[in-house]
């Protein structure tokens, strides 16, 4: 008897330190976004070879939706510009930045990202997943888009697609 009382208590013991596993997730993701420049960030000035300048804005809002965040918050989402370059490769701009975006429910996913953005008011880029808050803690991806500029006010639409795996 003394032995069965062990063993269960052993049993117990056992299965009380068992963890159930993560489930993580991958989705296909499909997104659609508005880059708004926020003249208070700052404008970086380029000097470019024909001896115009040229000035981007630093800081950008980002509002839109994506089916892995949802609709976004674009009171607290933002693009923070990190570098802009005049290209050697065609007419117009390397950059390098990064992106927080909110949820709805204040969890955020980071991402940082590289673009060309072109002399006729378009552009592509890449940018992926660096880190995340609350439901996008550990997630990871990537995410390729297209964008177009409008020249009267620097509103960039963005057409983007990609991959990111997170937790269920």
């Amino acid at each position: 008897m003394r032995t069965l009382f062990l063993i269960s208590i052993a049993i117990v013991l056992f299965t009380a330190g068992c963890k159930k596993e993560d489930e993580w997730q991958t989705v296909s993701i499909t997104g659609n976004y508005t880059n708004t420049p926020d003249p208070e960030g700052g404008f970086f000035t380029l000097n470019l070879p024909d001896g115009t300048t040229f000035q981007s804005p630093k800081k950008y809002f980002v509002s839109g939706s994506d089916n892995v965040v949802g609709t976004i918050d674009a009171a607290k989402s933002t693009l923070t510009v990190e570098s802009i370059t005049p290209s050697t490769r065609f007419l117009g701009f390397d950059l390098a930045y990064h992106i927080v975006m909110y949820n709805s429910d204040g969890d955020q996913v980071h991402f940082n990202g590289t673009a060309q953005s072109y002399a006729d008011f378009t552009g592509i880029g890449w940018v992926h997943y660096t880190d995340g808050t609350g439901k996008y803690e550990g997630i990871s991806g990537w995410e390729d888009f297209t964008l177009t500029t409008n020249p009267l006010t620097g509103v960039h639409t963005i057409v983007a697609t990609g991959e990111a795996t997170y937790l269920k």
